[in-house]
């Protein structure tokens, strides 16, 4: 049985680039719950929770090789982490609960 939840980190063009607002959005339209951090190593930690068929979903567009958006937010590899690893979902510094709360900057489309 597949788990509801998963941690995992991604590397590539995800800092500067709009990438936590994309995918905690992306998240929320497909009925996820999702945080997402930038770490001082220039990745980002992630979080989801939710059906197993919609985690594997944006998990697939993540993998996909192609820009989630149109600042270029890219997705070269991502590297699963274990439930001591990863940041729980209150503690990410944007998730599906706070991300309207942000001035983000409205010039951007997204496709994830």
């Amino acid at each position: 049985m597949r788990r509801n939840y998963v941690y995992f980190k991604v590397t590539g063009k995800v800092q500067g680039v709009m990438f936590r607002q994309t995918f905690i959005r992306g998240s929320h339209t497909r009925g996820l719950k999702a945080g997402a951090s930038n770490l001082a190593d220039g990745s980002v930690s992630c979080f989801l929770s939710g059906p197993a068929d919609m985690i594997d979903d944006i998990i697939v567009k993540l993998l996909s090789g192609e820009p989630i958006n149109s600042w270029g937010a890219l997705v070269d590899k991502m590297i699963p982490l274990s439930d001591p690893e990863g940041i729980p979902f209150e503690r990410h510094q944007v998730t599906t609960g706070n991300v309207d709360s942000f001035n983000w900057n409205s010039d951007i489309d997204m496709y994830l």
